[in-house]
Order: C-alpha cells, then sequence, then structure tokens
C-alpha cells in the first residue's frame, strides 16, 4: 500500500491569511522524503498554481479549478496518458485533461439569469484585476493569475442568504454546479469536483505505475472540499478559524486538525503517515 496526497492549498497547505506553507514545510519534507507525491487539488488556475509548486519544490501533477482540468508535467509517466493533450505554458509543458466547458460558457449563463440577481453577487469578470486584488489580498501578479481562468467564474456574493439558495438554484437548473470555497462561490461544470479529478488521476497513476493499490489522503478546509474528502480513504479536515468545519459523509479514517491552517495540515498529515504507514 502507497500513500497518494491530494490537498487543498487556501487555508489549508496555504495560510488563509499570508498564502505561505511554511508551517506545513515538516510534513511537506517528510513526504518528499518518503517520495510520496503531493497533488494539489484546488479551486485556483494553472497559472496560480506554477508559482505555488516552485515555491514548496513540488514536482508532481496537480488540479485545478475545482476538478475541472487535471496537468501532469510532460514525461512525469513512461507513456502519455489517452484522451490528454499537449499544451505549453509558460515555458513548461504539460498534459492536459479536461473535459469541462470552457470560461465563457459559464459567463454567458450569468448573463443571462443576472437580472434576477443585479445588487446580490459580483463575478470575477466585473471585479476585474484591481477588484480580485482588494477581494483577496492578493499582489498584483497573483490578482492577474487568479483571472486566468479557463474552466469556470468564481462570484463574490453580496446578497442574503435566501436570494443566494435562489441564485444556486438557478444556476444548477441552467446546467452547472455551484461550489462553495472559502471566500468565493464557483460555477463549474457539473460533470466535473475535486472528487473525479482525484480518481481520474489515481487510475493514471496505477496504470502507469503499475502500483496494485493506491491509498488516497485528501486535505481540505471548505465546502468545496468535500466530494474529495468523502471518497478519499483517509480525510483531514483542516480547522479554519473563519468558516464551520465542511459537513462530511463518513466518520471511519477521518481526522480533524486542532490548529489551523498550514500547522494543522502538518499536525494531521504526519498523524496518518506515522499511524498507517511509516512504520508499516
Amino acid at each position: 500500500m502507497k500513500p497518494i496526497v491530494f490537498t487543498d492549498l487556501d487555508g489549508s497547505l496555504l495560510d488563509h491569511e499570508n498564502y505561505s506553507c511554511e508551517e506545513a514545510r515538516p510534513a511537506l519534507n517528510l513526504l518528499q522524503e518518503k517520495n510520496i507525491p503531493v497533488i494539489p487539488n484546488t479551486s485556483k488556475t494553472l497559472a496560480e498554481l506554477l508559482p505555488i509548486r516552485k515555491s514548496i519544490g513540488n514536482h508532481d501533477p496537480f488540479i485545478v479549478e475545482n476538478g475541472a482540468a487535471i496537468y501532469i508535467p510532460e514525461g512525469y509517466f513512461k507513456h502519455q496518458p489517452q484522451h490528454t493533450k499537449t499544451i505549453t505554458f509558460k515555458g513548461e509543458k504539460f498534459w492536459e485533461f479536461s473535459q469541462a466547458y470552457p470560461r465563457s460558457h459559464w459567463t454567458n449563463l450569468l448573463m443571462k439569469i443576472n437580472w434576477r440577481y443585479p445588487d446580490d453577487y459580483i463575478s470575477f469578470s466585473q471585479l476585474g484585476i484591481s477588484g480580485i486584488l482588494k477581494c483577496t489580498g492578493l499582489g498584483l501578479e497573483e490578482s492577474i493569475q487568479a483571472n486566468e481562468r479557463k474552466f469556470s467564474e468564481p462570484i463574490l456574493w453580496l446578497g442574503k442568504q435566501q436570494a443566494k439558495k435562489n441564485f444556486i438554484h438557478s444556476v444548477r437548473s441552467a446546467g452547472a454546479e455551484v461550489v462553495e470555497g472559502g471566500r468565493f462561490i464557483h460555477i463549474i461544470d457539473a460533470s466535473t469536483d475535486k472528487a473525479s479529478a482525484m480518481n481520474k488521476l489515481i487510475d493514471l497513476f496505477e496504470l502507469n505505475n503499475q502500483q496494485s493499490k493506491l491509498q488516497s489522503i485528501a486535505l481540505g478546509d471548505s465546502k468545496n472540499d468535500v466530494s474529495m474528502l468523502n471518497e478519499a480513504d483517509f480525510a483531514a479536515v483542516i480547522k479554519s478559524p473563519f468558516h464551520s468545519r465542511p459537513p462530511l459523509q463518513r466518520d471511519e479514517g477521518t481526522y480533524i486538525s486542532s490548529d489551523f491552517g498550514p500547522r494543522g495540515w502538518n499536525q494531521v498529515i504526519q498523524k496518518i503517515l506515522i499511524e498507517h504507514f511509516i512504520n508499516q
């Protein structure tokens, strides 16, 4: 049995306020030492992931925009997986797998229903770079990267709770899915989520590395992590000072951190590894 780690970023591996992962560094070093893949599974974009992966020394595949696309560094597996295409982004080559509609599909959908909720939300497209910068606390370059979306459209909800429920119903009735993250609501393809992308990538690992069985460890702190937390062999919920614990449909194999963000991430991943893998 070999573990494979799938992790949310904001509020989990990365601090919610300063986006640092330094408090998770001991666990990251241990995973690297044991040659255990760490797969970011995030609402962030391809553009955002490149500098983050570099900063944490990560060279494994990753999943973006809440499961909308998988990116595998070219040559990571012996053979290029079926149904992937080779892309070059900022000088790096990846095998891309996606079956999701493009971002324009979702911005057009929002335009069609916007008259019902004229003052209740503002989308990334409407916010623009300056608005994203103000809402997130990101720097200019990071805000530009956050807006380089290919498959989804985040919105900032401003209205009341009942209007929000009506909005979610309208969007889902129009064929989209609504996923709530730590800060934003994400409008995505209903056929994609973090769990389905996680399972697809596990299949590719087992096929290409001829592993008889991989055991997945998923870590997250928000509602948009629920699907992968429910599906993984081990679920690690990272405590948040900003919102309640995401509801899971499981008890077995579930761990709850006592610390926030990357400190909690460091705590719980080491606990899982020691209890189930390292001492075996």
